[in-house]
């Protein structure tokens, strides 16, 4: 697809729409509010329309999440435009998720955060999804390609979570459900307020035997938050959250053991487990003159055990992870030349503490890291329909590397990057705008990717030489409401990406791999977001999501894993070019909800398969459908569902990899099949 033609092509159109529109323009002050966004700033504060943002945004409500019965962030991402999601583990809780076209390989490129901390782990940027209780979040917000507030490795976007308050009267919550694999999920959540102030706490306890074989899942989860609100210009919480996980990981299988047995599992006992505790405090004051003060500080302990048997070798391995920090915001909303104006001023801090050793010996080394950004960021109206933001970000990040076992390896890296975006917003009517926005990404390398490291017959050299990876990143899009029951999206994006990181083959013969970490100069990732939102009286709501993904090399390397050159224009791995979500909603009578959900995703190449050598993983169609009753009770509100996944009992892959130079070499992870899921609720109010 020729994008570049695509870009202008709808530029012309752009244009044509606000020369035309322009005497039907309406002043600023009659805009009809509809959706809006809270956290276009690194901290959450006043909420703004999203039309006139120059971004793509997807929110996901509690609601959302409820309807589409998603039991973990992964599912309730899934839908989404711009995501890039699969499942190299094959348990339910640990699927990566990435977006726009960055495949999650060798990190992750989408930064999330969790009221306002940042969730993805120092040593390398991972997300412990299954961490982050579903049952405690009021929103998520995903913001797609760079934003200059949320600084580093955030190139793919930023997934800013925001969880439950205090109801404003008493509550108790009890859920049960279970289901195939022998599922089972039990909550309890209790909400309400205390005069002035307000608490909500959940427990939550998960049990899984799994599809596969020696899969299972065991998840405790406790999660405490108390607000305050003394008045309308102070609000201030605190929240503490303890998770203890294990999860076992069945891995990936050969393509000839998956069509004979897909529950198989190779290498039984493989394991990963997590404790974690987590207090953040939030605090909002509103100032005199429309400024306002947001201030985050936040303490996270995680503890982390694994085991993982592959062909590369065995590595069991202990981390540990001491993060703390805060961020310090300051707004100001003013009338600057008779026309509205937000300035965002901030700074934040973090600093990192991991140790990582390997049982066999292999590694035993430390990372201390400092982490400092500064950003500017402003929102100017120059018209009553135009809106000009632009926003400039810097990232120092300092680490010292101690190796105990490779005295060589001790060094200490600095990185920084600027981060500049900008972006015009015209709102062309109350039902119509559209906009343009430049943005540059920056991530540094990270400890793992640097220095030496062996597991088993693959062998990483040090590189300390490598450079950060930058991106310029530019977007088109119009946003568009049909009448009262319509709404519409669409996005264009390109972004050309350089010094991206991968694994340099210097030996990839005879089941030995050596190498080291190498940067190579260009890639680059375009495509079009488009989303389609309708509503029927009550009776009818349906949202369609497609993403067109093209994700290619612009450069010319040695593949990682066979020694095959990749040339420009090679599809990256694990990027599809095509994902087509349906979400529909069917309410035929009061209290009943009839939810048919799909999930197509096209063909797309294995990891390490670089030169696009193998056949690709098959696309797939996964249909879900779900019934759900409500309805009040006395002295409360009772509810019960019926979820049954993949409908079609589809026998699709959700991760496929090679491991040589010949197709033998090529491995799976097989998808679930059919599964059925019911659960009751039951809600106790006002007491």
């Amino acid at each position: 697809m020729h994008i570049h033609l695509a870009i202008v092509l709808l530029g012309v159109v752009l244009v044509s729409c606000l020369t035309a529109s322009t005497i039907h323009a309406q002043s600023e002050d009659v805009l009809e509010t509809r959706e809006v966004v809270v956290s276009s700033t690194r901290l959450p504060d006043t909420p703004v329309d999203a039309r006139t943002l120059p971004a793509k945004v997807t929110i996901i409500t509690a609601e959302d999440i409820k309807k589409t019965g998603s039991k973990t962030i992964q599912e309730a991402l899934q839908w989404s435009t711009g995501i890039v999601m699969y499942d190299q583990i094959g348990n339910a809780f640990q699927q990566t998720v990435d977006m726009r076209g960055f495949n999650g390989q060798p990190v992750t490129h989408a930064a999330v955060f969790v009221d306002g901390m940042r969730m993805n782990e120092p040593d390398f940027n991972a997300v412990n999804f299954d961490l982050i209780p579903i049952d405690t979040v009021e929103r998520i917000e995903i913001t797609s390609g760079p934003g200059a507030v949320y600084g580093k490795n955030a190139m793919g976007g930023v997934i800013n979570i925001i969880t439950k308050r205090g109801t404003d009267k008493h509550q108790v919550t009890g859920e049960t459900m279970f289901g195939s694999f022998h599922r089972e999920r039990h909550t309890l959540n209790a909400s309400g307020p205390i005069g002035k102030f307000d608490y909500n706490a959940n427990f939550g306890r998960e049990i899984e035997d799994g599809f596969r074989n020696e899969s299972d899942a065991r998840i405790s989860r406790f999660t405490g938050k108390l607000g305050y609100r003394p008045s309308s210009d102070t609000d201030l919480n605190a929240s503490y959250t303890y998770v203890n996980s294990r999860l076992l990981q069945a891995g990936q299988i050969s393509m000839a053991q998956a069509f004979i047995d897909r529950k198989f599992n190779a290498s039984p006992g493989d394991f990963v487990a997590n404790e974690t505790n987590v207090v953040r405090l939030n605090g909002r004051q509103a100032l005199p003159f429309g400024f306002s003060l947001n201030a985050n500080a936040f303490y996270r302990q995680i503890s982390q055990d694994s085991l993982i048997v592959s062909g590369f070798g065995r590595s069991d391995q202990l981390i540990k992870t001491e993060s703390r920090g805060g961020t310090l915001q300051l707004m100001q909303e003013s009338f600057l030349l008779g026309r509205k104006n937000s300035l965002v001023i901030g700074g934040e801090f973090q600093r990192n503490n991991f140790d990582q050793t390997n049982v066999s010996g292999s590694r035993n080394a430390s990372v201390g890291e400092d982490v400092v950004g500064l950003y500017v960021q402003d929102s100017f109206s120059i018209a009553d329909q135009i809106v000009v933001t632009g926003g400039v970000r810097y990232d120092h990040d300092q680490y010292v590397f101690m190796d105990a076992i490779a005295s060589a390896n001790n060094a200490a890296l600095r990185f920084s990057g600027l981060t500049p975006r900008a972006g015009v917003t015209y709102v062309v009517s109350p039902s119509t705008n559209v906009y343009f926005n430049y943005s540059q990404g920056f991530r540094n390398p990270f400890p793992v990717e640097v220095f030496a490291t062996q597991v088993g017959a693959l062998q990483f050299a040090t590189n300390n030489g490598l450079r950060p990876v930058r991106s310029n990143n530019y977007e088109v899009g119009m946003k568009q409401r049909i009448g009262q029951s319509v709404e519409a999206s669409l996005a264009l994006f390109q972004s050309d990406v350089k010094n991206d990181i991968v694994f340099g083959c210097t030996v990839c013969q005879f089941g030995i791999f050596q190498g080291q970490n190498i940067n190579v100069p260009e890639s680059r990732r375009r495509g079009i977001e488009a989303t389609v939102k309708g509503k029927y009286e009550s009776l009818l709501e349906i949202t369609l999501n497609y993403t067109y993904l093209e994700a290619v090399s612009r450069a010319q390397y040695v593949n990682s894993n066979s020694g095959q050159t990749v040339d420009v224009g090679d599809t990256l791995p694990l990027v599809p070019k095509h994902r087509l979500s349906l979400i529909g909603n069917l309410h035929p009578v009061e209290g009943w909800t009839f939810s048919l959900l799909g999930l197509y995703v096209s063909t797309q190449f294995g990891l390490f398969d670089e030169a696009n050598q193998f056949p690709g993983l098959p696309g797939y169609l996964q249909l879900n459908g779900r019934i759900a009753y409500e309805r009040p009770v006395p002295g409360g509100h009772l509810s019960g569902f019926i979820l049954v996944n993949n409908m079609l009992d589809q026998k699709y892959f959700a991760f496929g990899s090679t491991f040589g130079a010949d197709a033998g070499s090529r491995f799976v992870v097989p998808a679930p099949g059919i599964a059925v899921y019911g659960g009751l609720s039951y809600r106790f109010e006002g007491f």
